[in-house]
């Protein structure tokens, strides 16, 4: 990783530099990043499933699970604007009123699919991150592969997600709030591969790095059909990562 230099042309030091060139405030910042991933567990916490089945017999619960399956299901085809309780329902093999029993409203419903959706998201996060990675760097070079392997099969559900995010204000700050968790987790994640960075040079690297990997999702479903140009998108992502990181 090069070092930057300041306004004088010098570069640097590494505050706190060992022999071995490893610094303080990059074992800090590693270990920082891997402590945040102990945040994501708090969307896992949040699932629908778990939250709203706790304390309830198996066929309540069984009965949350297919409602919300059907609900992703409905919202991945037909778009916020086509799911109806009633076209859930009918999904799911219920009646309406059992239904709206656990979710009176469209938005409930929606908003509950939505973060269970966050928390399988999550689970393959972990997925991803728990392989045998040796740095900070490798951990992130993971995570935005993970983003673009991920697109090539659920693009469907991400245009819809954004197409939601749309409809009306209280749409879009439900979305941002989802992404918050990971957007957090990617900043972590750039501090600890660049240790160098300040807060804002973080931030907007995260905010390229997820420009990029969003844009790429929804390319990759405009022409799912085109393999030559996005045959090396999880290697593009990862090259144009380490650019930011590096120049942010």
């Amino acid at each position: 990783m090069a070092p930057s230099t300041d306004k004088s042309g010098t570069t640097p030091k590494k505050e706190g530099s060992s022999g071995a060139g490893v610094t303080t405030g990059s074992v800090k910042a590693a270990h920082d990043a891997i402590a945040y991933s102990s945040h994501l567990h708090e969307c896992l916490k949040d699932r629908p499933t778990i939250r709203m089945s706790d304390g309830k017999p198996g066929r309540t619960r069984e009965t949350i699970k297919r409602i919300i399956e059907a609900a992703l299901k409905t919202f991945t085809r037909d778009g916020h604007a086509g799911l109806t309780l009633r076209n859930v329902a009918d999904e799911a093999g219920i009646a309406v009123g059992n239904l709206t029993y656990h979710f009176p409203t469209k938005t409930a419903l929606i908003e509950a699919m939505l973060r269970e959706a966050l928390a399988d998201y999550v689970e393959d996060h972990f997925a991803t991150i728990n392989g045998d990675h040796n740095s900070p760097l490798e951990i992130l070079m993971s995570v935005v592969e993970f983003y673009v392997r991920n697109s090539r099969s659920d693009y469907r559900f991400f245009f819809q997600v954004w197409g939601y995010a749309a409809s009306d204000d209280q749409a879009r700050r439900l979305v941002h709030s989802l992404y918050r968790p990971i957007a957090q987790f990617v900043y972590y994640l750039v501090r600890a591969a660049n240790p160098e960075l300040n807060h804002m040079q973080i931030r907007r690297a995260v905010a390229q790095i997820s420009a990029l990997e969003e844009g790429m999702k929804l390319l990759i479903g405009l022409e799912p059909e085109e393999n030559d140009l996005f045959a090396t998108a999880e290697e593009d992502l990862q090259a144009l990562t380490k650019a930011i990181i590096r120049l942010a």
